[in-house]
């Protein structure tokens, strides 16, 4: 019993301490401060401050300082995240109200990441614009224009900006160029893929799986043999879906189409200025936004990146088979094990080779061997039909022998479509064939050095070093190098 009231006594003791009662911070704001400035911090110190939102704070003072101007001089090196009004300093604001005074007059100019992220926080919550249409102009010129200067900006511009054209219900055909829109154009063409040109078929597929595609050596070899298979294939794998299965082919490779939480302007400072509750805005056939009592979703197929692997993987298998039918000396693997796919993939490639001998023996044919003789007694015709004129003197002109300048040599070691040298070539086809590295040193190079460049070069391809620090090949891309490296 004494142990359990020596126990509640240190427990009162050490939770409930007299404390003092916290009062709401007060703002110092010097004489000197610009007016506008003093009062957006005004509403700092008021003693509702406590009672609303960062954001709710952000949007009063930005309509307060929405048209102010500066030509402060002072040099301002700030780093914020998520930054607002209040979190910076007197100095530090006139600096970035200095900054955008300039770029609203046309100078651009780069700046601490906070100013550029401060600035589309106000453009995203109609903070200096007329209307929404001239929000959305100023998004655009920014991400273009400023971009170039910190590419940092892009990423979280490429989602805020279709977010804001869905928020403020403007005109869908400003999308056109998104990601996500030009996958659902995509997804339409498929999923009415017996209705549509080949043409059309291939230019969906090359978006929707454009990774294979673009490497492939055989594809670059046979691009119209292995688009006809392509289509045909797809056809076929599209309507044993649709007979035999609940999931349509669509369905199977991209995901079913469904309805998914979402947060508008996710990572921004947004105040939510329209307060909407209730709001569907349609992106087109394959993609919906709802708004239901202030909570956001969106209606559409999960999309890249998820779904892009199975689909690629189907084009290469359909890749590997073409190989081993048409012979080819660069045979790579495929993933793809289900039967009766291998089995239409065989049938529609095999059809093909034989339409294409039958084409070939039909062909007529033209003895080549027998030009020279036609052209040796076509000269001696011509010969006769010339009247030779009588002179004394030989003609210099004729007597004299023009020689064709030689054609330059081209280097055959490093393809044209490379971005490697020589040496970097040469390295990976050792790593790749099992030949011998000791040739690095003893030329004087660096093994790491050749290595860093070949990671750099290809990482555009790959989105990924090739080469580990080792340095060996990473194991998921040597199927595509030897596409690229011969032996």
């Amino acid at each position: 019993m004494g142990s359990s009231r020596m126990k509640a006594n240190w427990f009162l003791k050490m939770i409930f301490q007299e404390e003092e009662i916290q009062r709401p911070q007060v703002v110092s704001v010097s004489k000197n401060t610009p007016s506008k400035i003093r009062a957006a911090r005004s509403l700092q110190n008021e003693l509702t401050q406590s009672f609303q939102s960062r954001e709710s704070l952000f949007l009063k003072q930005g309509k307060i300082l929405a048209n102010y101007e500066d030509d402060f001089e002072g040099q301002c090196t700030v780093q914020r995240y998520y930054p607002t009004y209040q979190d910076l300093s007197d100095q530090e604001l006139r600096a970035y109200f200095s900054w955008r005074t300039k770029l609203r007059r046309g100078n651009m100019e780069k700046t601490s990441l906070a100013f550029a992220f401060l600035y589309i926080y106000e453009l995203i919550n109609q903070i200096g614009v007329a209307d929404p249409e001239e929000g959305y102009q100023k998004l655009k010129a920014f991400e273009s224009e400023y971009g170039q200067l910190d590419g940092k900006i892009l990423p979280y511009l490429k989602t805020w900006i279709p977010n804001y054209a869905v928020y403020y219900g403007l005109n869908p055909s400003l999308l056109l160029d998104d990601p996500q829109v030009v996958f659902n154009r995509s997804i339409t063409i498929l999923e009415q893929i017996h209705r549509q040109e080949p043409d059309k078929i291939m230019e969906a597929v090359k978006l929707l799986a454009p990774n294979w595609l673009e490497r492939s050596r055989f594809y670059k070899a046979h691009p119209e043999d292995m688009d006809s298979i392509i289509v045909q294939v797809l056809r076929r794998v599209s309507a044993h879906y649709t007979a035999r299965c609940k999931k349509t082919m669509v369905d199977q490779y991209f995901g079913p189409y469904g309805q998914y939480y979402i947060r508008l302007f996710e990572s921004a400072v947004f105040c939510d200025p329209l307060k909407r509750k209730d709001y569907e805005y349609t992106v087109d056939e394959q993609c919906a936004y709802i708004c239901k009592n202030g909570g956001w979703y969106v209606q559409k197929r999960p999309g890249p990146p998820q779904s892009r692997q199975k689909f690629e993987d189907l084009l290469k298998a359909i890749d590997s088979i073409m190989r081993q039918e048409y012979g080819y000396r660069y045979p790579v693997k495929s993933k793809v094990k289900t039967k009766w796919i291998v089995q239409t993939i065989e049938e529609e490639t095999r059809t093909l080779l034989a339409a294409k001998k039958a084409a070939e023996s039909n062909k007529v044919s033209i003895d080549f061997s027998q030009l020279k003789k036609i052209r040796k007694d076509a000269a001696v015709t011509q010969e006769k039909l010339i009247v030779e004129e009588e002179t004394d003197q030989p003609d210099e002109a004729a007597s004299q022998t023009v020689t064709a300048p030689p054609l330059p040599e081209e280097d055959p070691s490093v393809p044209s479509d490379l971005p490697l040298n020589q040496e970097e070539y040469r390295l990976l086809q050792c790593l790749l064939y099992g030949g011998s590295t000791g040739w690095v040193q003893a030329e004087g190079y660096l093994l790491s050095v050749l290595a860093d460049g070949i990671n750099e070069k290809l990482y555009d391809v790959f989105q990924d070093s090739v080469l580990d620090d080792s340095p060996r090949l990473i194991e998921d891309y040597i199927d595509d190098l030897k596409e690229m490296i011969t032996p």
